[in-house]
């Protein structure tokens, strides 16, 4: 099956936590992972029925801003989107004082090198390596150091915090926009007409000559193609629409998502929820984006009412 578009790494772990993008809601998964891991899961369990009570409470204040006593539609799409972006920028936060190595607050290149791959690997721009294996690694590694250099917005050519996130996800950050782009027309306009057309969107896919008719997943793709993706019906993805294709709408993620909670909990059908019925259904809630599958419980920035 045809990849998607590659990724900041942590972004592209972020989508596969998100079952539901997919259509698949991940109630089912065992508590260790919904809760974030074994840790998590340790913690959780050491907590007491009336202090699980009183953080999702507090966390369910916090989702409410109008103060009307009911969550709707909005407040939980947007405060999963917070959780998105909070999470996101926990990581790089704890990935930069891994790569800070001598702990003067800034992440070098050379450090970044030590950390990812034990050395300090400089390959030259226009030399192209014979194996295979070493030329893909070489092209990947220059992109490295390209998104490293963009990233970077002052003198000094090592990395502060905000740097660093913005090159671990260029795709949160609104000044890296334009690398994006043009990374993503580098790997897929292979025509170099600063388009994307259906077929190099389709990637290295070619059609089996003796088969009536394509595989489901590219009719899949296709009907991505023409309905999500190609706005202007042109047959291809200029800039923007490139865009809408590399970097998933975590909007329209966590809307389907608050809907999904309003459908499974909404006792008195409403299309919002009370507090109340958040309790009721205390064990879906946790296990949702709403709280990050119970990790907003052990992160104080949730739950603290005073934040």
């Amino acid at each position: 099956m045809r990849r998607r578009p590659r990724l900041a790494l942590g972004l592209a772990l972020v989508l596969a936590a998100l079952g539901s993008a997919y259509g698949q809601h991940r109630a089912d998964y065992d508590r260790e992972a919904l809760l974030g891991g074994q840790e998590e899961a340790e913690e959780y369990a050491r907590l007491s029925p009336e202090e699980q009570q009183r953080r999702l409470k507090a966390i369910v204040r916090r989702i409410d801003a109008d103060n009307d006593g009911l969550l709707s539609k909005d407040e939980l799409s947007s405060w999963i989107q917070q959780s998105f972006k909070h999470y996101v920028t926990q990581e790089a936060k704890q990935h930069f004082h891994d790569y800070d190595k001598n702990g003067d607050g800034l992440v070098s290149w050379k450090e970044y090198n030590l950390q990812m791959y034990d050395r300090v690997i400089d390959f030259d721009e226009n030399t192209v390596l014979e194996d295979q294996e070493e030329e893909s690694f070489r092209q990947l590694h220059l992109k490295e150091k390209k998104r490293f250099e963009k990233a970077n917005r002052d003198d000094d050519p090592d990395l502060n915090v905000d740097e660093f996130i913005a090159f671990e996800h260029p795709e949160e950050v609104e000044y890296m926009t334009d690398f994006v782009i043009e990374e993503a027309l580098e790997e897929h306009d292979k025509d170099g007409d600063g388009f994307v057309s259906l077929e190099e969107f389709l990637g290295d896919y070619r059609r089996d000559p003796t088969a009536k008719e394509d595989p489901e997943w590219i009719l899949v793709e296709k009907d991505r193609f023409v309905n999500d993706y190609d706005k202007d019906n042109d047959g291809k993805l200029n800039p923007q629409e490139l865009l809408s294709w590399i970097v998933p709408n975590n909007q329209g993620i966590a809307q389907e998502e608050a809907l999904h909670l309003i459908e499974e909990m909404d006792l008195n059908d409403d299309k919002k929820l009370s507090e109340a019925e958040v309790l009721k259904n205390q064990d879906l809630f946790l296990n949702s984006e709403a709280t990050d599958y119970g990790r907003q419980l052990h992160d104080e920035r949730f739950y603290h009412e005073e934040l």
